[in-house]
This record gives C-alpha cells, sequence and structure tokens, in this order.
C-alpha cells in the first residue's frame, strides 16, 4: 500500500519535519510498511509542495528511487519550507515503476496523491478518459489508476465555484 502525508498550516515548516525526523515519519514508514503486503514502498516517491510568495504552481519534486535512498530528497527537505505540501512513497500495483507514475500529480496550479487501489480500473479507464477535454486528456502522463481519477475530479472542477460541477454522482 502507498503511504502519503500531507501538511496545511499557518505556519510554514521545514518538509524533514514530517518526512524524515518524527517516529511515524513518511521516510521510517516507507522502509517499514506493516500493513502491506510488501513491507516496502520503494517504487519510487515524490513531494509536492506551494510557495505562494514565488508562484501559484506547486513545485514538484519525484524519483524512482527508494524515498529513504535518495541524496537529493534529503537535501531538498531540510532547505525546503511550505505552509502546505505533500509527500508519497508508492508500492506499484496499477502502472510500471517509472518517474511518470510517482505521486503526486499536478494540473495547472493542483496537487493529487492517492492511497489505494481502484479495483476492476482496466474495465473503466477507456470510459474515464473519455469523457476528459482534451486539455485534460494530455495531461495525463502516465498508467495509474490515481492519475486518471486525478484527470477525471479536474474535469468536473471548477476553479471559480471550487466544487464538482456536472459530474454524475
Amino acid at each position: 500500500m502507498c503511504r502519503f502525508v500531507a501538511y496545511i498550516g499557518k505556519e510554514a515548516i521545514l518538509l524533514d519535519e514530517v518526512l524524515k525526523k518524527p517516529v511515524n515519519s513518511l521516510i521510517n514508514q516507507s522502509k517499514h510498511a506493516r500493513n502491506g503486503s510488501r513491507g516496502l514502498n520503494a517504487d519510487g516517491f515524490g513531494i509536492g509542495w506551494y510557495s505562494k510568495e514565488i508562484e501559484d504552481k506547486p513545485g514538484l519534486f519525484k524519483s524512482v528511487q527508494p524515498a529513504w535512498n535518495d541524496a537529493n530528497l534529503h537535501n531538498l527537505s531540510c532547505k525546503l519550507k511550505s505552509s502546505c505540501f505533500i509527500g508519497h512513497v508508492r508500492a506499484s500495483t496499477v502502472g510500471d515503476v517509472a518517474i511518470q507514475n510517482c505521486h503526486p500529480f499536478v494540473i495547472k496550479n493542483l496537487l493529487f496523491a492517492h492511497n489505494g487501489t481502484i479495483k476492476q480500473f482496466d474495465r473503466i479507464k477507456r470510459d474515464i478518459l473519455n469523457r476528459l477535454s482534451n486539455e485534460t486528456f494530455l495531461s495525463v502522463k502516465g498508467q495509474t489508476d490515481s492519475e486518471c481519477l486525478f484527470a477525471l475530479i479536474y474535469h468536473y472542477y471548477d476553479p471559480a465555484k471550487g466544487f464538482l460541477v456536472g459530474a454524475e454522482y
């Protein structure tokens, strides 16, 4: 099972405050995943963060390395501060171990990470992709069920209204 952490706060904190330092940090969980069938989350990772003082689009760093073994992640996490970020470690179920399949995913100024597997995704993937506008369809770079779900959510999202519109519930 994948694992992720998110932080939203009034104060910006260093990413390593949740990625590395706590006993149950995301990196420690990725090495010692107790409730998963694999025991490791070693199929890549990603972090996404917002620095609104710089721009509205999120920063993004992904790798197919295990999170605990990536020197760049360790270097960045103790130097990046944000009041809003997501970290994700992957244990792949749908899609190859590849950079484009690592979470979080970005469309314009939105970040998305998902934990779990959409059952029988292969049976609904075409229907999901056929619903998307061409622009949103072209934003899908990987093979995962999670990225397709994000594209579908984005397709029905109206930034002006801040909620899903026109979706069939």
